[in-house]
């Protein structure tokens, strides 16, 4: 798109040349009209003094007289012919005057062209003036003047008339462009600034000490602008804390003093560190944390990459959902693959413990499908977003009873579309779980046909 300032220069310079062409336009033909009436006044006089000279020559048939009249009309420059015809049909005439007079009227002047002896063109004007002597018309007399002076006196003045207005138009041009450009300015600065806000970047006070309507809308900027970016901050350190899609939609729904209780489909995974309380008991607090981080910050990518997100962690053990925040029909699949990506990046630290004489760590995973209750859990006060129900309870016990580097799934994780295809599952004996009166048929997932 176009700059505004260009814009305005264009706009502006458009209406200053419709204006000023207007107005040349209009002084031209006024200077034209001026000439014609000046032209047509000195055209009548001198008719009307022949005509009043040759009334009593042409009464007597002076031809001497009347030839001496029409001879001297012509030695003036601008008169190119003069003539005094009778009504008897006598006729005087020196220089180029029409010949047919018939029907012309007058008071009337009328324009017209000669040819020269060259063949060149003259154009001229003719006047003609009854000759009347004692209520009587005795002929007519006839002036032709040259308009070749007027035609250039009228270019001339078109000539500088339109110099001028092309002058003044170019400086116009000029102005506009930088009063256009001085007017642009607040708002070039505002979008600059909007840019560099958009970017995360904080710049200096747009207001400075205007007191104007322009420093006015600095502030709101710049106020709207901050909290824009306190907005923003919010949102980033409410996304590591709770799942970035629970973020969105608290702070999609500010109006609302908490989210919507929601029946879904999904699958839930629990990991957790075996042996951790007796790892950790010879360990300073620095390098547990150092060490939780690093296995939790895995597990949180591996969730990312599976289209899930982790829910919570509680210790040692992390809980991740799928296909509960946003619907997805593969949440059983992708759980899986989940858990997979988990072990990956497991046995790539623990290559680096065992590098550094440290002893690795083991993991287990449990994984249930089904439908869950997606909602608040809390007081008015203090809630948190999370899933409940008897899935996500047999997913905790999974995990709780799974063999190290393993990963058992429940039988309606087993029984998803797609996932015995995906996975060799190992079925195991029934089980009694605690917390469940029937029996539990889980499966142990067999090694993935895939590289991580």
């Amino acid at each position: 798109p176009l700059p505004i300032a260009i814009k305005w220069t264009f706009s502006i310079g458009t209406l200053i040349t419709l204006v000023m062409a207007t107005l040349g336009w209009i002084l031209i033909t006024q200077q034209y009209s001026i000439h014609m009436r000046e032209v047509e006044g000195f055209g009548k006089v001198l008719v009307e003094q022949q005509a009043h000279s040759a009334s009593e020559p042409l009464l007597a048939d002076d031809k001497f007289n009347l030839e001496g009249l029409v001879s001297r009309q012509t030695k003036n420059r601008n008169v190119v012919g003069a003539a005094v015809v009778s009504t008897k049909g006598l006729r005087e005439q020196s220089g180029s005057v029409p010949l047919d007079l018939s029907g012309q009227q007058s008071d009337e002047p009328f324009a017209w062209t000669w040819r020269d002896p060259q063949n060149k063109e003259h154009p001229v004007i003719t006047f003609v003036s009854p000759i009347i002597f004692q209520d009587v018309q005795a002929g007519q007399a006839v002036i032709t003047l040259n308009r070749e002076f007027l035609d250039r006196h009228q270019e001339r003045t078109i000539r500088i008339i339109s110099f001028a207005t092309i002058s003044l138009i170019f400086i116009a041009a000029i102005l506009s462009y930088l009063l256009s450009k001085r007017l642009s300015r607040p708002i070039t600065a505002l979008a600059r600034a909007g840019y560099q806000r958009e970017q995360g970047r904080l710049i200096a006070d747009l207001g400075g000490d205007r007191q104007d309507e322009i420093g006015q809308v600095y502030a709101q900027f710049d106020r709207m602008s901050a909290g824009l970016l306190e907005k923003r901050q919010v949102e980033e350190a409410l996304s590591r804390y709770v799942s970035p899609v629970v973020a969105e939609k608290i702070l999609s729904n500010l109006s609302q003093r908490r989210l919507p209780n929601q029946e879904m489909e999904g699958s839930i995974l629990f990991c957790d560190i075996v042996g951790f309380t007796e790892l950790s008991e010879d360990l300073p607090p620095d390098e547990v944390a150092a060490l939780l981080n690093l296995y939790l910050g895995a597990i949180a990518e591996a969730a990312h990459r599976c289209r899930g997100f982790v829910d919570k962690f509680i210790g040692d053990s992390a809980m991740i959902l799928f296909g509960v925040a946003e619907e997805d029909p593969v949440h059983a699949q992708q759980a899986i693959l989940c858990a997979w990506l988990i072990q990956a990046l497991v046995r790539h630290i623990n290559q680096e413990r065992r590098h550094k004489g440290e002893e690795p760590i083991k993991l287990r995973i449990g994984i249930n499908s089904g439908p869950v209750l997606a909602g608040n859990i809390g007081t008015p006060d203090r809630m948190e977003y999370t899933v409940v129900g008897d899935t996500v309870n047999l997913a905790s016990r999974l995990c709780n009873i799974a063999p190290a580097d393993g990963i058992m799934m429940g039988e309606t994780t087993s029984a998803m579309p797609g996932v015995s295809s995906m996975v060799e599952l190992h079925s195991q004996q029934p089980i009694k779980v605690r917390g469940r009166r029937n029996l539990v048929t889980p499966s142990i997932a067999g090694t993935p046909s895939m590289r991580f």
